[in-house]
């Protein structure tokens, strides 16, 4: 054994033996032994001084050993001599304090940093409720007023799915309906576009929608209808199934498609389909109106929503729902160009419709560019509404067939101009369809709709 091995072991026995044993095993006595003072054993408060001392390096005799063998370099302790850093125990800092000392949480700059460090949480807290209430503030606004006025049933009376209305308007798209809609309600009207649910909408009076004409197809819903309609969402079409109400399947409205979506498309495809002929409907209207606007019109409209160019195919959405509608004419919705894409979807919409029309179906066909909102809250048969009634004019008996002249003047939905178009997109039909079998649907749906001249 080396030297320096013989003078760690000594000191290392030195120092244990150096340490008061305050925790005796049971039913022995103490050992108050140590290196200094053999005599009797020491009262607690000695023992408890010893045992600080030792702690904080400063006892004498052997436990100066503990302090020498532990302080060396190998253990990092020569650094702190050489930096003469002092002790910082627990025990030290209780012994080297005043008697008299307040304690730690009545010091001044305890309390400042104590205050501090409330305000730095409060002013965190601060942050994220301010962010919170401007995020989710006006959500949950919208969702209370919404769940006040259409389904509590607190300041009105709710509308399920199955409450009859009183109107559905049909018309393809690009015919003006979102305009109608906007017009029908500056006159006091709750009219959806393009949706029947009265949960989350403003629909208590009635529907325009382009899509809800399925009712109104012939037959009933064939498998390539149903998958070509609910193979993906289509946003551009406007065809979500959560318009024709609540969805059977408590799908999530937080989701914009899934498999729980696509199977209620599924389910509300083949039971609106053809549901007029078969008068198996899920919401019932009082009244069924057709709107129309010149084909013309309406294809330059359409071309100026679906096409980039003349000569190019209309969006691959508006091809694969117009295939869906009318899958007897795939291979001219993939052939057909820009003009004659959108003229057979106009014209087909529009054959159907006047079909239903002849068929008894639809009760009545009114062209947007000449009628008038009123005239078409008249013909739906809510003339009687008090506010439609102040805004219109109309007389205390009216009724849908009366309309008294006099009102107040409101703007027309005709549109000489397109809002869509702009002029960017002008259509004769003699000129730019080249297939002669559309252009005599073109004309004969022209001229069942009450217009003159094809141009």
């Amino acid at each position: 054994m080396t030297t320096r091995a013989r003078s760690f072991r000594h000191h290392t026995t030195a120092t244990f033996r150096a340490l008061p044993s305050t925790f005796p095993p049971p039913c022995t006595r103490p050992n108050w032994r140590d290196t200094k003072s053999r005599g009797d054993a020491p009262s607690r408060r000695e023992a408890t001084r010893r045992v600080r001392r030792a702690a904080s390096g400063r006892a004498s005799g052997s436990a100066r050993g503990f302090d020498m063998a532990h302080g060396s370099g190998r253990h990092g302790g020569a650094a702190v001599r050489r930096r003469k850093v002092p002790a910082s125990t627990v025990a030290a800092a209780a012994e080297e304090a005043p008697a008299d000392a307040p304690p730690d949480e009545f010091r001044p700059l305890a309390i400042a940093k104590r205050l501090k460090h409330r305000w730095d949480a409060l002013t965190t807290w601060q942050g994220y409720a301010l962010t919170t209430v401007v995020i989710a503030g006006p959500y949950a606004a919208w969702l209370l007023y919404m769940w006040l006025r259409l389904q509590s049933g607190l300041l009105r009376e709710a509308v399920s799915a199955t409450t009859p209305r009183a109107v559905l308007i049909v018309g393809t798209q690009s015919s003006g309906t979102t305009q109608m809609s906007r017009a029908l309600a500056n006159v006091g009207l709750e009219v959806g576009h393009e949706t029947s649910d009265c949960s989350w909408s403003f629909a208590r009076d009635g529907t325009i929608s382009w899509m809800h004409g399925m009712r109104f197809m012939p037959g009933n819903a064939t498998e390539a209808n149903i998958l070509g309609l609910c193979a993906a969402f289509r946003k551009n079409m406007g065809f979500p199934p959560a318009a024709f109400g609540p969805p059977r399947l408590r799908c999530s409205y937080r989701a914009t498609w899934d498999a729980c979506w696509r199977a209620e498309c599924s389910i509300r495809v083949a039971r609106e389909w053809g549901c007029a002929r078969r008068n198996d409907c899920e919401t019932p209207f009082s009244t069924s109106l057709l709107q129309l606007r010149h084909p013309a019109r309406t294809m330059e409209s359409l071309a100026a929503k679906f096409c980039v160019q003349a000569e190019d195919a209309p969006h691959f959405d508006f091809v694969a729902v117009a295939a869906a509608l009318w899958p007897e004419k795939r291979l001219a919705w993939r052939a057909a160009k820009c003009f004659d894409a959108v003229g057979w979807y106009a014209a087909l919409y529009a054959r159907d419709m006047l079909d239903a029309r002849d068929a008894g179906e639809i009760d009545g066909v009114y062209r947007v560019e000449e009628t008038e909102p009123c005239a078409v809250a008249a013909m739906a048969g809510l003339a009687g509404n008090k506010k439609t009634r102040r805004k219109c004019g109309f007389g205390e008996s009216a009724s849908s067939q009366t309309i008294v002249p006099g009102g107040v003047e409101t703007k027309s939905t005709a549109k000489g101009a397109n809002e869509r178009n702009r002029g960017r997109v002008r259509v004769e039909i003699g000129r730019d369809v080249r297939s002669v079998e559309l252009r005599f649907l073109l004309g004969e749906v022209a001229r069942r709709g009450g217009y003159e001249e094809l141009v």
